[in-house]
C-alpha cells in the first residue's frame, strides 16, 4: 500500500509539473501577442506589423535618424529616449518580446515632428508581472480586453413605439470630455491673476489667430511661451504644472512629452507675440502698448499709485499753502497722521521719547542738504551745550559725527 500510495503522490506531483510548465508555455505564447510599451494586441492591426525590442533599427528608421544627425542603432536606445523604458533587463516569462506599429509611429513622429495623429494610451506604458492565478495576460489574450455590458432593463427591453407629436429635436451635443479637460486644466494651472486674457488684445483679430496666440492648457495670451515636440505651444508655467499633475504628455493632444523636450518657439513667432496690441486693462488709461512694452507700461502705474499713497493731490478749491505760512491748528491738522506714526514708533523703539525723534529727523534732514552748520548747533543743543558755538568746537562735533557714523 505504501508503494501504490508513492506512486499516485509522484503520478500527481508529475502532473502538477506538467501542468505548470504547459501554463507557463502558454502565457509566454500569449506574451508574444501583446506590444511591449502600450501592451495592445497585435491582432488589432491588419496587417499585424510587430518590431524586435531587442533587433536593430529598421531602414527606414534609421535613415530618418541620419537626416537628423541622431545616433541610434538599436532599438533599447531608442525606446529608453522615447518612452523611457529599459528593456535591456527584460525577461522572457515576463516581457513581450515585440511592440507595436503603433508604438513604433510614435518614435517615428518623435523625431520627424509630422503632424499626422498618433494614438498613445493615456496611462502611459504597461506593467509586466510574472505568471500569477490570477494573470491578466492570459485571461484576456484570446478573447481581447472587452466593455463591460450594462444589464438590460426589462422594462425598456421591448422597442418603443414612436409617437407623433412626441419627438424631441435631434441638438448637436458637445464633447463633454473635451470640456472637462479643459476645466481640469484650468483649475490645475490657476493664472488668472498673473496671464493676460485676449479680451484686452485691442485689433479684432481672427479666431484662429487668437488661438495661435494664446496657451492651449488657460486660453490666455502666451507667457514665457515653450513649444512641445508635437509643434504645441504652451505658457512656461503652464506646461510644467499640467506636466507634474498629469503626468508627461501634451495636455493638447496626449503625444508623450518632457520638460526637457520644451524649446522656444522660433524668432518670428515671438516677434509677432510681441506686437500684438493691448488695451491698457487700467481705469482712466485710454493707451493700447504692444505686449512687449505693457509690463513697462503697467509698472509705471503702480508707482504712480505709490506715489499718489504719500503725495497730496489738489483736487480744485484753493491753491495749497505751504506748511510754514499756516497757522498752529492747521499745522497740528495736516500732521496729525505723521503725529500719530511718530509717536507710535517712538513708544515701540525708544521708550515713548517724542522729542529725541523728531530732534534726529530734523538733523537728518540738515546733513542730507549739507546744512551742516546748523546741524552742528542742533546737535549741541541735544547734547546741551547751547547755541553759537566757536566754529573749531563745531567742527570736531563734526568729525566725531563722522567717525562714529563710519561704523554703519
Amino acid at each position: 500500500t505504501d508503494t501504490e500510495l508513492s506512486k499516485s503522490i509522484q503520478a500527481i506531483n508529475k502532473d502538477t509539473f506538467h501542468l505548470s510548465q504547459k501554463e507557463t508555455e502558454n502565457h509566454q505564447t500569449n506574451l508574444q501577442k501583446l506590444c511591449r510599451i502600450c501592451g495592445g494586441s497585435f491582432k488589432s492591426d491588419p496587417y499585424k506589423r510587430s518590431y524586435p525590442v531587442h533587433g536593430p533599427v529598421d531602414d527606414e528608421t534609421q535613415a530618418l535618424l541620419r537626416k537628423k544627425e541622431k545616433r541610434a542603432t538599436s532599438w533599447p536606445d531608442l525606446l529608453a529616449k522615447v518612452f523611457k523604458i529599459d528593456v535591456r533587463g527584460d525577461i522572457d516569462t515576463i516581457h513581450p518580446t515585440n511592440f507595436c506599429h503603433n508604438c513604433w509611429n510614435v518614435i517615428q513622429r518623435k523625431f520627424s515632428n509630422s503632424p499626422s495623429e498618433v494614438y498613445f494610451p493615456r496611462k502611459g506604458t504597461m506593467e509586466w508581472h510574472p505568471h500569477s492565478s490570477s494573470c491578466d495576460v492570459c485571461g484576456t489574450s484570446f478573447h481581447g480586453i472587452k466593455r463591460k455590458k450594462r444589464p438590460l432593463n426589462p422594462q425598456l427591453s421591448k422597442k418603443p413605439r414612436i409617437v407623433a407629436g412626441s419627438t424631441r429635436k435631434v441638438r448637436p451635443v458637445r464633447n463633454v470630455k473635451q470640456v472637462s479637460n479643459k476645466a481640469v486644466m484650468k483649475k490645475i494651472v490657476n493664472c488668472n491673476k498673473i496671464h493676460l486674457s485676449t479680451k484686452i488684445l485691442a485689433v479684432d483679430y481672427p479666431v484662429d489667430f487668437v488661438k495661435s496666440v494664446s496657451c492651449q492648457a488657460c486660453e490666455h495670451i502666451l507667457a514665457d511661451p515653450v513649444e512641445t515636440t508635437c509643434k504645441h505651444v504652451f505658457c512656461r508655467a503652464c506646461i510644467l504644472k499640467c506636466i507634474k499633475a498629469m503626468g508627461s504628455y501634451c495636455p493638447a493632444c496626449r503625444y508623450p512629452c518632457f520638460p526637457t523636450d520644451l524649446v522656444s518657439p522660433v524668432k518670428s513667432f515671438l516677434n509677432i507675440l510681441n506686437n500684438l496690441i493691448l488695451r491698457c486693462p487700467v481705469k482712466d488709461c485710454p493707451e493700447e502698448v504692444v505686449l512687449g512694452k505693457y509690463a513697462h507700461h503697467f509698472s509705471s502705474h503702480k508707482d504712480a499709485e505709490e506715489k499718489e499713497g504719500y503725495a497730496y493731490v489738489n483736487k480744485g478749491g484753493r491753491p495749497r499753502q505751504h506748511l510754514l505760512s499756516l497757522t498752529r491748528r492747521a499745522q497740528k491738522h495736516r500732521l496729525r497722521e505723521l503725529k500719530l506714526q511718530v509717536k507710535a514708533f517712538a513708544e515701540k523703539e525708544e521708550g515713548g521719547d517724542v522729542k529725541s525723534v523728531c530732534l534726529t529727523l530734523f538733523l537728518l534732514a540738515l546733513r542730507a542738504r549739507n546744512e551742516h552748520r546748523q546741524a552742528d548747533e542742533l546737535e549741541a543743543i541735544m547734547q546741551g551745550k547751547g547755541s553759537g558755538l566757536h566754529p573749531a568746537v563745531c567742527l570736531a562735533i563734526r568729525v566725531n559725527t563722522f567717525l562714529s557714523c563710519s561704523q554703519y
